[in-house]
C-alpha cells in the first residue's frame, strides 16, 4: 500500500470518528523509566486515566484533577476502587476562579481548538495547584503530569510552590492547533525551576505531521 493511499484511509477514518466527537492518532510509545523514585502522582487532566502511570506506579498515591464531569464515574468506579487516591472535580489554572470549559463529545478544553467545533460550554471552578493541594503532603518523590489541551503553561504558573518541592514533570507539549503557548516557552519555564528534558514518552501523529508529544522532565540537582 502506498503512502498516499495510507493517508487517504487515515483521513476517512479520522472524519468518521470526528463526527462523533472523537479524534484518532497514530502514536509511538517509549518505555517509561523504571528507576525513578515516584511515590505520589498529581494527574491534571485525568480523563479515563493515564495508563502509563497507573501501570508503572500502581502503589503510588494519586491526586486526580479533572473538570469534565463525563469522566467522574469512570474515575470513581474504575480508578479509585483499584488505586489509592482522591478526585478533585475542578480545573487547574494560574488563578483561582471560574473559566469556560468548551465541550464536544468526550473532548473538552479551556481553549477553543481550530480543528474542533465545540457545541457547548460549562463554567467550571479552577484553582492554582498551589491552592488546591496546599494541605497535601507534596514532596520530592512526586510527579506532576499535565495533559490539558493547551492549558499546560498556565497550570505551571499556578504551581510554583509545588515545582520547588517535586522532582518529576510529565507534560503534553502541543505543536499543532493550539496557540496558547510556544513549546519553547513551556520548556524555558520548566528550566527556571531546574527541570530538564529527560525523555519523550510518546509521539502522536496526525495526517499532516506530529500533533503533540508527552515529555518527561527531571529536576537537576
Amino acid at each position: 500500500m502506498t503512502y498516499k493511499m495510507k493517508l487517504k484511509i487515515f483521513s476517512l477514518i479520522s472524519k468518521f470518528f470526528y463526527f462523533f466527537g472523537f479524534q484518532i492518532f497514530y502514536s509511538k510509545k517509549e518505555i517509561f523509566p523504571k528507576n525513578l523514585n515516584i511515590k505520589k502522582i498529581i494527574d491534571v487532566g485525568v480523563a479515563n486515566g493515564t495508563e502509563i502511570l497507573l501501570k508503572n506506579y500502581p502503589n503510588a498515591k494519586y491526586y486526580l484533577i479533572e473538570p469534565n464531569e463525563s469522566f467522574f464515574k469512570i474515575i470513581e468506579n474504575q480508578i479509585l476502587k483499584k488505586y489509592n487516591g482522591k478526585l478533585f472535580k475542578c480545573g487547574a489554572d494560574k488563578f483561582n476562579g471560574f473559566k469556560k470549559l468548551f465541550i464536544y463529545g468526550v473532548s473538552s478544553s479551556f481553549y477553543k481548538r481550530k480543528n474542533i467545533r465545540y457545541n457547548t460550554y460549562k463554567k467550571i471552578k479552577v484553582f492554582k495547584l498551589d491552592t488546591l493541594l496546599k494541605n497535601e503532603k507534596i514532596s520530592k518523590d512526586t510527579l506532576l503530569k499535565i495533559d490539558t489541551e493547551g492549558n499546560e503553561l498556565n497550570i505551571l504558573k499556578g504551581s510554583t510552590k509545588i515545582l520547588k518541592k517535586i522532582n518529576y514533570l510529565m507534560l503534553e507539549v502541543r505543536l499543532k492547533n493550539i496557540e496558547t503557548y510556544n513549546p519553547s516557552e513551556l520548556i524555558s519555564f520548566c528550566h527556571k525551576y531546574k527541570f530538564y528534558w529527560h525523555k519523550v514518552l510518546e509521539i502522536y501523529y496526525v495526517k499532516n505531521g506530529i500533533s503533540y508529544f508527552d515529555l518527561l522532565l527531571i529536576k537537576k540537582k
